[in-house]
């Protein structure tokens, strides 16, 4: 039996003006009708729906799940503007603020115990078929759980974590990030970690962003960036040898979430780079990342990209370099506005720092040092003041700060402090954090 899910059309009929023209719809659609999926018309709704989770279906088509455990679907319009959306029905009371886009358009959730693929195989507007797909993995009768996912990546597969998680008797137990693929008949390791996965992302060539589980330290929150195996095979389970580790990468400070934890994660790419966005629903603040690799390490910048205006719980790429966001008040568009003054690149050079900035500077404030500080803090916790040179490029918009020589193993943060505009505007951000691993 063919499963279908919910395709949308637009709310807006063409009017035909010719006979001619009425009659080539109605052969057209007798001749397609067999190939199209069943569709429901969304109305427009005066309330706004709660939103815990975003699957984008395409550019303007999105599943998304509320904290009740209902599933949705919404419309936009090219631009991100809401056309209309409409509940299913409940998938999970207790499902993870997760959704992936399973196969023929289906939708797929997880809860701590299973991972549920939904279908509306009678086209009408409600999801009446499930399926799980995934109830049993080692452990289970021993407490492990499913804790993050599920994250379907280019092979097929979908990703989701276990915690904890022991393969022998008296193994210290793991965090172990798992994959299943419907070809296969048993779970697929792909990652490690010593610490609980809470929520993870998979971006471009297969790299993993996962955000570590730390609940006693207070400093900031850790990212793991982790190449994944790129697995086509039918082996059950590769060589433990050739498992990457999801390890620490990079430090959140707390000062920058306003001391809150960053719950989603997600890939999106602008100006050509890769980049990260994480939500920290309860102080509003999103945080962007722009990895880098350096000597088979991943490191970069940290910075606050924006201030929503409500709480976001979700973040998904629309189309390039177009982030549409969720949470308790519905869906926003997450733009950046053209005219804001901003730190947009961090990068270090041999001889200290490279800043850009969205606008030119005002020269007279941006040759003083002392707008500048330049902390180099340890990973033992070591703070050392750098001093700062100022250096302005020719182009206005980059600034080099020319600092002592620093070091690998640490943590950089960098502040612009009263720093303003050629033409006045303050800086949406002052503060920035560069991680810089030992080689």
């Amino acid at each position: 039996m063919a499963r279908w899910i919910l395709i949308f059309v637009p709310l807006f009929r063409v009017t035909l003006l010719t006979a001619f023209s009425q009659e080539f719809e109605r052969l057209d659609a007798k001749i397609a009708v067999s190939q199209r999926r069943p569709f429901v018309e969304i109305s427009e709704q005066d309330i706004k729906p709660s939103v815990q989770a975003i699957a984008a279906i395409d550019n303007t088509n999105v599943f998304f799940l509320n904290k009740r455990g209902q599933a949705g679907v919404a419309k936009f319009s090219p631009g991100l503007s809401l056309i209309g959306w409409e509940l299913y029905s409940k998938v999970k009371l207790n499902a993870i603020g997760t959704l992936g886009l399973g196969p023929d358009y289906s939708l797929v959730t997880a809860s701590p115990f299973e991972v549920t693929q939904a279908f509306d195989t009678l086209g009408d507007g409600s999801l009446d078929f499930f399926e799980g797909i995934v109830r049993t993995w080692p452990g289970r009768k021993q407490g492990v759980t499913i804790t993050a996912g599920p994250v379907p990546d280019t092979a097929g597969r979908l990703l989701f974590a276990l915690s904890p998680h022991a393969t022998e008797d008296g193994e210290t137990p793991l965090a172990r990030l798992v994959a299943w693929h419907p070809d296969q008949d048993e779970l697929e390791t792909v990652t490690e970690s010593q610490l609980l996965i809470s929520s993870f992302a998979i971006g471009p060539n297969g790299l993993l962003a996962a955000r570590l589980s730390m609940p006693n330290y207070n400093e900031g929150f850790y990212i793991s960036l982790t190449e994944l195996n790129s697995s086509n095979s039918k082996a059950k389970e590769p060589a433990k040898a050739s498992l990457p580790q999801t390890l620490p990468s990079l430090l959140i400070p707390a000062e920058l979430t306003g001391g809150e934890e960053p719950t989603q994660i997600c890939f999106f790419t602008e100006g050509g780079v890769t980049k990260l966005i994480l939500t920290c629903p309860d102080s509003r603040e999103l945080i962007e990342v722009v990895p880098e690799k350096e000597e088979n390490l991943w490191q970069g910048a940290i910075l606050l990209r924006s201030l929503a205006p409500s709480p976001i719980e979700s973040v998904v790429e629309m189309s390039t370099g177009s982030l549409l966001g969720g949470g308790p008040d519905g869906f926003f568009p997450l733009e950046i506005p053209d005219d804001e003054f901003r730190i947009e690149k961090v990068a270090v050079a041999e001889d200290g720092v490279v800043l850009n900035f969205s606008k030119e500077v005002s020269r007279k404030q941006a040759v003083i040092d002392t707008f500048y500080s330049v902390d180099s803090i340890s990973f033992r916790g070591l703070n050392k003041t750098l001093e700062v040179t100022p250096v302005i490029e020719s182009d206005g918009k980059t600034v080099i700060l020319k600092t002592d020589e620093i070091g690998k193993g640490v943590v950089l943060k960098v502040s612009c402090e009263n720093l303003a505009s050629a033409s006045g505007d303050p800086l949406f951000s002052e503060t920035v954090f560069y991680t810089i691993h030992e080689g």
